[in-house]
C-alpha cells in the first residue's frame, strides 16, 4: 500500500487548515489531506503496482503453459504416432483445465505441433522447465501429474513413456515415492517391498534396456547387444527406411549406448 500521499497531503492540511483557524484544523486538516493524498497520488500507484502484478501473473501462467504442452507434445509422441486418445485429451486440458480462449488455444496447438516434430530430446524441455519453475514446487508436481496423465491417455504406458517419465523425475528431483503415488492414480500399480524402493538415476537406463538393478552385468550385456544390433542406424538404413525411422534409429541408438555406458561405470565406480 502507498503511503507517501497520504503522509505529505496529510502534514500539508495539518498546516493549512491550522492557518484558516478552523477549530481542530489540526486534525481535520490530516484528515482530509490523506483523503486527497490517497486519491490523487496513492491510488495511481496502486492501480499501476496491481496491474503489474497481474500482468506478472499472466505471463508466468504462459510460460508454464508452454512447457505444458511442450512436454505433454513430447509424451504423447514418445511411443510412436499421436493418438486420437492423446489428442483428445489436450482439447480437454485446454477447454476445461486451463479453461484458453480462442486465442489460448491457438498458441497452445502451434506449441504442440512445433514440439511434437522437433529433433530436440525430451530432456531439453524438461530441464527448461526445472529451469524457469524448480523453485516452485507445486508447479513440478503439477507437471508431473500433467505428464502422467497425458502418458494413460491412450489406455496403456509405453516402455518409451515410462523411460521419459522416469527421466523428467530424475530432472525435477521427484522420488521414488511420490512418483509411485502420482503413477498410482492414474495405473495400478502393485504393492509390496518394491514399491517402496527409492529412485536412482540408473533406472530410467535399466528400463531402456529392458533390464533390472539385480541383473547381472553379464545379462546386462547382452540385452544391451541384442538392442544395438537391433536399432543399429547401418542395418536400418539398409531395410531402405525413411529419414524419419532413420532418425528415430540413431536416436534410439544412441540412448542405449548411454544406457549401458552409464549401469557399467555405475557398478564398476
Amino acid at each position: 500500500m502507498e503511503l507517501r500521499g497520504k503522509l505529505i497531503c496529510g502534514i500539508a492540511g495539518v498546516f493549512l487548515f491550522d492557518l484558516m483557524g478552523i477549530p481542530f484544523g489540526g486534525l481535520i486538516g490530516f484528515f482530509v489531506g490523506s483523503l486527497l493524498g490517497h486519491y490523487f497520488f496513492d491510488r495511481p500507484k496502486e492501480v499501476e503496482a496491481e496491474d503489474g502484478q497481474f500482468k506478472a501473473y499472466q505471463r508466468r501462467q504462459g510460460e508454464f503453459l508452454f512447457h505444458a504442452f511442450a512436454l505433454c507434445a513430447k509424451i504423447a509422441k514418445a511411443d510412436g504416432a499421436i493418438t486420437r486418445q492423446e489428442i483428445n485429451h489436450m482439447e480437454h486440458l485446454m477447454r476445461n483445465q486451463f479453461r484458453l480462449n480462442d486465442t489460448g488455444r491457438a498458441q497452445a496447438i502451434r506449441v504442440w505441433k512445433q514440439v511434437k516434430d522437433t529433433t530436440e530430446p525430451f530432456d531439453a524441455y524438461a530441464r527448461a522447465f526445472y529451469r524457469d519453475f524448480g523453485k516452485e514446487r507445486h508447479h513440478v508436481m503439477n507437471m508431473m501429474d500433467l505428464l502422467f496423465a497425458m502418458a494413460a491417455a491412450d489406455g496403456g504406458l509405453h516402455p518409451r513413456e515410462e523411460v521419459a517419465l522416469l527421466r523428467a523425475a530424475g530432472i525435477f528431483h521427484i522420488g521414488r515415492l511420490q512418483y509411485d503415488r502420482i503413477k498410482s492414480r492414474y495405473y495400478q500399480t502393485k504393492s509390496g517391498p518394491q514399491q517402496q524402493q527409492r529412485w536412482t538415476p540408473l533406472d530410467p537406463h535399466y528400463l531402456i534396456l529392458g533390464a533390472q538393478p539385480n541383473d547381472t552385468l553379464e545379462t546386462v550385456k547382452k540385452k544391451y547387444r541384442a538392442l544395438a544390433m537391433k536399432w543399429h542406424p547401418d542395418k536400418i538404413a539398409a531395410g531402405g527406411a525413411s529419414a524419419e525411422a532413420l532418425r528415430h534409429a540413431k536416436e534410439k541408438f544412441q540412448q542405449i549406448n548411454e544406457a549401458y555406458e552409464k549401469i557399467v561405470a555405475a557398478r564398476k565406480g
